[in-house]
């Protein structure tokens, strides 16, 4: 449990719905007139603001889909398990008798349903999609086959040296590029 007393439980509470210091403090029972100081003040005391950083890390950590949820919910849109809920307008006709003249007539009333519909089929597709990037099943694969290029200095080597350092790069590069820098460096 908390060290606050209850009213700045309550603003604690409040202000994490809203984030709005004022109204936080008046529905904690602070004055009206001295609400946005009140709520100021409560804010900077180090108490309430650790409190309040410790509720919404909780609030946080239960509302936040985890990765299997995400998945599931993923698996159900891509097999057309996931419904969305619409408003509809149901139109019913009663025939009911005109008082006046005793004849029927037909009268419509209308009322509004909430009701269960599959997703979309972009839905579907949407979901598969996504699926199908997690499980690395749609990766692009780019082969870059080239030679990589070896720099070699042979700048004060002799021509033997030269040939069996050319010999060791062959047998442990086979495929690669030789660029030679034979001209040497000019030394000032």
């Amino acid at each position: 449990m908390s060290e606050l007393n209850p009213r700045q439980e309550k603003f604690v509470h409040e202000y994490i719905k809203t984030l709005n210091v004022t109204q936080s403090a008046i529905k904690a029972g602070y004055s009206p007139q001295s609400a946005h100081v009140q709520g100021s003040r409560l804010l900077k005391n180090e108490k309430v603001s650790k409190y309040i950083k410790e509720q919404k890390e909780e609030y946080m950590d239960e509302s936040v889909l985890t990765a299997k949820e995400l998945l599931h919910i993923l698996t159900n849109a891509a097999t057309g398990d996931e419904t969305e809920t619409k408003e509809v307008i149901v139109k019913q006709g009663d025939f009911v008798e005109n008082p006046d003249t005793g004849r029927k007539i037909l009268v419509y009333s209308e009322r509004v349903e909430m009701v269960e519909v599959p997703i979309k089929a972009s839905d579907h597709l949407k979901a598969r999609d996504l699926l199908g990037k997690y499980h690395k099943i749609f990766t692009d694969k780019v082969d870059i086959n080239a030679p990589v290029p070896l720099f070699i200095d042979v700048t004060g080597s002799s021509y033997e040296e030269q040939q069996e350092a050319f010999k060791e790069i062959d047998e442990k590069y086979p495929n690669s590029l030789r660029i030679i820098d034979d001209i040497g460096r000019f030394e000032e």
